[in-house]
């Protein structure tokens, strides 16, 4: 991939002071540039072309195309396009083997997988996916299974990297990336971020008149529950050595019936105040999005994929991990892992593990950290990508003191159970003694569905 001289121009503003990184993106997106390229180009510059020497040369075998599925698109995610474009690219020029990157879309990823690799379709290597869908391809003997020696310096790998790409003690897949909601603020509105769920309460509560909010996030999402859920000591399945026993389903305990009442009553009791149209579940989102990247917004919960859209509509943020509850827990998110993999079926598969540690090596990571903009999971990557992007620091930090999102096929059957119990709780505002027997009803169908498909 050729690098314009304006991205050229742009990353020595930055290497000579003339501008930040932050300006540095925002010139980039408003102007059609690769975002990715600018940081990438600055990245190298400053951290040095040695800084995290690749931990392997790869060694082929030279086949004739390697077919390669992801999620990403040059339409909707351009710099992760480009990022994979720029990785795929040195693989070819270091091996000879051209590789063919093609775009499924994310709705459509598992199913065609699931068609096309057993009959001999399907692409050679897939990725990035979430960790959480490698329980599926496991099943299904889909994703290629990988021993600890087979992964290039596997050692320099996260701990619980590792475990979520395990399926029963088995690896299935090369982690790449982490992912975790965490705090993020408007620094022209919140000097400091809240340690405590009183002190955020009482920001919102200064910042918020007419149009504008101290404190918002689409509360009627699982995934953005999950942190109260697990901070006040619920769980969806028991973990323990290695396994979730999903016989044990916790989101019904005490821990969870509190959850659910505290978030009924921070929305009803206006602690802090929130719009009413966080209601519309389908909806709420978008809305959310467009208040914090209007300057209406002051804090809200988030993920790294926020970072991008809000750079570019110039709103000065921080982030930080998420405050402590009033039991003095703290709030703990899902933790999300992206990893790469090799397809079990691929009539290139020792070309395929190739490429995948390639993409997976310190190198790989590097030139994929830019445009996908989330925490690498390999430790000699950390120094250079939070130089990139300090906020690494944090979204680090919030992965680790987070809950790793279950890998199992059972997962599956637990989200609109739960979404509907919670819908239930929060627009209803529905009275103490019911939130339990809600709770207990999505427990005993989450069972059931669950039992009826290992029948």
């Amino acid at each position: 991939m050729v690098r314009s001289s304006t991205v050229d121009s742009l990353v020595s503003d930055v290497l000579e002071g003339r501008m930040n990184r932050r300006q540095a993106v925002k010139a980039a997106a408003t102007t059609g540039l690769s975002v990715a390229a600018v940081l990438s180009g600055v990245a190298a510059a400053s951290a040095g072309a040695q800084a995290t020497p690749s931990a392997f040369v790869p060694q082929g075998p030279q086949v004739e195309n390697l077919l390669f599925w992801t999620r990403s698109s040059p339409d909707t995610s351009p710099n992760e396009w480009d990022a994979l474009t720029a990785v795929v690219e040195a693989y070819t020029a270091a091996v000879g083997s051209p590789v063919e990157l093609v775009t499924v879309p994310d709705a459509d990823f598992k199913q065609k997988m699931s068609l096309a690799a057993p009959s001999g379709d399907g692409p050679d290597v897939f990725g990035p996916i979430a960790h959480d869908w490698l329980g599926e391809f496991a099943v299904q003997k889909i994703a290629q299974s990988w021993t600890p020696e087979s992964i290039a310096a596997s050692s320099e790998l996260s701990q619980p990297s590792i475990a979520a790409v395990s399926v029963d003690g088995q690896l299935y897949g090369v982690p790449l990336f982490s992912e975790a909601l965490a705090l993020m603020y408007n620094t022209d509105l919140v000097s400091e971020a809240p340690a405590t769920w009183d002190d955020l309460v009482a920001k919102a509560t200064e910042l918020t008149s007419g149009e504008q909010y101290g404190f918002v996030f689409p509360f009627l999402e699982q995934y953005y529950q999950g942190p109260f859920f697990f901070g006040f000591g619920s769980y969806v399945f028991q973990y323990a050595d290695g396994a979730f026993n999903t016989a044990d389903i916790g989101l019904n305990n005490e821990g969870g019936v509190n959850a659910a009442k505290f978030l009924r009553d921070m929305y009803y009791n206006q602690q802090p105040a929130m719009p009413e149209a966080l209601l519309d579940q389908a909806s709420a989102g978008g809305y959310i999005d467009g208040l914090f990247e209007s300057g209406q917004a002051a804090m809200t919960i988030a993920g790294p994929w926020r970072e991008p859209p809000v750079t570019a509509a110039g709103i000065p943020y921080a982030v930080a991990t998420l405050p402590t509850l009033p039991n003095g827990n703290p709030l703990i998110p899902f933790v999300g892992f992206q990893a790469m993999c090799a397809n079990a079926y691929s009539e290139n598969l020792a070309a395929a593990q190739d490429l995948v540690n390639f993409l997976g090596s310190a190198e790989g990571v590097s030139m994929m950290v830019a445009g996908f903009n989330k925490a690498p999971v390999r430790s000699t990557v950390t120094q250079a990508a939070v130089e990139l992007n300090p906020n690494f620091e944090q979204w680090v930090a919030q992965a680790e003191a987070g809950v790793p999102m279950p890998n199992i096929p059972a997962m599956s059957k637990v989200w609109a159970p739960w979404g509907a119990a919670m819908t239930g709780v929060l627009v209803n505002n529905v009275p103490d003694e019911e939130v339990q027997a809600l709770l207990d009803d999505a427990v005993a169908t989450i069972d059931a569905e669950i039992k009826n498909s290992q029948a």
